[in-house]
């Protein structure tokens, strides 16, 4: 079978880059009306178009972006609300601490925070400094930080839960950990107040790997496209206490991502996530892709939910 030709609008590696031509691509890009972009998008990843009646995972994503406009969806676009929302259920995990926030680092560059930290957009993903005391003693460059493009994701690829983050960035405090390695990061699959799989990124290698695992731990030959398939390891001690939790943090939504960090034993709250990849990365084999769109029965959205 001759392989499927994708049409040239759609290969988009200019659109990351930085300069003045790349910046004016964005911008004309981000004029193009939501759905066609959407589309285009799709096809360069799929190699298909999505279907007005989605049924896989991916598909059911772009019908989120596309149309999902509540306020438990929102959440998820602002790394500090999401925080707030996990604290006000009033469970037992650790939720890294705030140092600072607001627009202007230079402001604070000088100020010893006394820890490890975290620097990271309070939008989007993708971009995270460490460090410890002040910024200026990390060596970290605000010029660089400036450039971050983390409404990217809003203005760019239309997931609109991005657009109702505060603007500025977000200082926390580092998860400890014994050796000071980063913990191992669990990312729970809740559909409907259930998990039905795991993602495990392993960072403790050159290069993140991945891993898929049910909710009882039996590993799965699943890959997303561009990721290494890491080795099948054993359970956390902590799986059933991190899968309770993940169930209790995403009971309200039809579906969410909920990522968890096992530090030593002790759970820590990471994200909310609510359209994963923004549903562009395929998955090998594409059967996977089905199975989770199985899970996610969509929610019939008034006029106030719907976009």
């Amino acid at each position: 079978m001759a392989a499927k030709k994708v049409p040239d609008f759609t290969r988009n590696p200019w659109i990351v880059r930085d300069g003045p031509l790349p910046g004016l691509a964005r911008k004309a890009v981000s004029l193009i009306p939501l759905p066609v972009r959407r589309q285009a998008f799709f096809l360069y990843r799929h190699h298909r178009f999505f279907p007005r009646r989605p049924r896989t995972f991916s598909e059911k994503v772009q019908w989120r972006i596309l149309h999902d406009r509540r306020d438990i969806i929102a959440v998820g676009g602002d790394k500090i609300a999401m925080k707030e929302y996990v604290a006000g259920l009033g469970l037992d995990l650790g939720i890294p601490r705030t140092l600072w926030h607001g627009e202007d680092l230079r402001a604070v560059q000088d100020h010893d925070w006394g820890c490890e930290w975290v620097l990271k957009p309070v939008t989007g993903s993708g971009y995270a400094l460490f460090g410890s005391g002040s910024l200026r003693g990390s060596g970290t460059d605000l010029d660089e930080v400036g450039r971050w493009r983390a409404d990217d994701a809003h203005r760019i690829y239309g997931e609109w839960h991005y657009s109702r983050s505060r603007p500025g960035f977000l200082l926390e405090q580092r998860i400890p950990t014994r050796d000071g390695a980063s913990p191992d990061d669990y990312r729970f699959f809740v559909f409907g107040g259930r998990v039905h799989v795991v993602q495990v990124d392993t960072p403790r290698v050159a290069k993140v790997q991945r891993r898929f695992y049910t909710r009882d731990w039996a590993p799965l030959d699943v890959r997303l496209t561009g990721m290494d398939l890491a080795a099948a390891v054993p359970p956390p001690p902590t799986l059933e206490r991190m899968v309770e939790l993940a169930e209790r943090i995403g009971a309200a939504y039809d579906f969410i991502r909920v990522d968890l960090y096992d530090a030593d034993g002790t759970v820590w709250f990471g994200e909310l996530t609510p359209t994963p990849g923004g549903g562009l990365p395929p998955f090998d084999p594409p059967e996977f892709d089905l199975e989770l769109g199985r899970q996610w029965e969509l929610p019939a959205l008034g006029r106030r939910g719907r976009g």
